[in-house]
């Protein structure tokens, strides 16, 4: 079932883009301070600079994002206790500018490349690109990856493994969705255990994404074909002039 814009407000486009998340999240009295940031669409001038200065063309459903929204950034709390609320969930995509093979990952990157692992890693060569879309926590960066004429999600880990996550951008924000932004969720694509107290979490708020594996609960790795509908790419192309219409509107 795809999911299309059919209201013309900022509001309605960030209920749509989010497939209705943020009320899941909000009818959960143990979660608060559910915020999406609002932010204003990249221009044409803005995406064209980015793709001349990285020698990259923008996959066309990222494109058509930025074209919505200068990256994207849902948060919310816990409520541990009564007097103990926490920062807990993060979907987070950088913004256009924030979009580049930063110091850090290309450390990140090299060391990677020193370590002996047997698991899947992108085969990258003098024409690859890889660019960050998401600091992930203390477990390592979301890259955003450019080769062999395809572009595909990878994790790549403090621990110099990889993680395959998606083979679209779409794909990859809709698992973002399905997993709530529970922390470190993209770990279980890397084969990694989930972090102690977010395993709580997922087992308190999302049980139906753990799968049990002998003694231990791990995160199914096919949960991210279930649970929310399908995002369709066009969603954020359609949304272009409507938001920006709106935009406008309020700076009127």
């Amino acid at each position: 079932m795809s999911f299309c814009v059919d209201l013309v407000s900022e509001d309605s486009f960030y209920e749509n883009i989010t497939l209705g998340v943020t009320k899941l999240l909000e009818s959960d009295p143990r979660i608060c301070n559910v915020s999406v940031e609002r932010r204003t669409p990249c221009d044409r001038v803005a995406l064209s600079t980015w793709e001349q200065r990285h020698s990259a063309i923008l996959p066309e459903d990222l494109r058509n994002f930025y074209a919505s929204s200068d990256g994207f950034w849902l948060t919310w709390h816990y409520k541990y206790s009564a007097d103990q609320i926490l920062p807990v969930g993060s979907i987070r995509v950088n913004s256009l500018n924030e979009l580049f093979l930063s110091p850090a990952l290309k450390d990140l990157l090299d060391f990677s490349f020193t370590r002996q692992n047997t698991g899947p890693r992108p085969v990258l060569n003098t024409k690859s690109k890889v660019f960050e879309l998401d600091s992930c926590r203390t477990i390592g960066k979301v890259c955003l990856v450019y080769t062999n004429g395809a572009w595909s999600v990878w994790l790549a880990t403090r621990e110099g493994a990889w993680g395959w996550l998606a083979d679209s951008f779409t794909h990859y924000f809709r698992m973002s969705l399905v997993h709530l932004g529970l922390p470190g969720w993209q770990a279980a694509f890397a084969n990694l255990p989930l972090i102690p107290w977010a395993e709580q979490l997922f087992l308190l708020l999302a049980p139906h994404l753990l799968e049990k594996v002998g003694n231990e609960n791990t995160l199914a790795t096919t949960a991210s074909e279930t649970g929310l509908n399908h995002i369709d790419p066009n969603i954020f192309k359609i949304s272009v002039r409507q938001h920006k219409n709106v935009m406008r509107q309020s700076n009127a």
